[in-house]
């Protein structure tokens, strides 16, 4: 710890035992120091102590960025010709005549 470095005692005792639990570059790191005594003042021995974790952690530095590819412009021409086809397939459903309804049967098959 640096000998300089004061810590106001209501968190004297909360830091000492935080202090345990860094790693020795971040003991003699002043400006990491001061954002410890923030952290304790503003969430409490919790907080501090899971800024030091994540300040022990090692992130991933080396990654790939992939891009995207380009969403292929689709043919004009294939588009209207898909659509005609579903408009023919729709007026065709729409003229045949629905089955099963009684004016379909013939009154002959009808047992009594």
């Amino acid at each position: 710890m640096i000998d300089d470095f004061q810590v106001p005692d209501d968190y004297l005792g909360a830091f000492r035992r935080l202090m345990r639990r860094m790693p020795v570059e971040l003991q003699t790191n002043e400006a990491f120091l001061q954002t410890l005594v923030m952290y304790l003042k503003l969430g409490g021995e919790k907080l501090a102590r899971h800024r030091i974790e994540v300040e022990k952690a090692e992130f991933v530095t080396a990654f790939t960025i992939v891009k995207r590819q380009p969403v292929a412009e689709t043919d004009t021409a294939e588009t209207e010709e898909k659509a005609e086809t579903e408009d023919d397939q729709d007026k065709e459903d729409e003229t045949d005549e629905p089955e099963g309804e009684v004016a379909d049967i013939d009154p002959d098959t009808i047992a009594t």
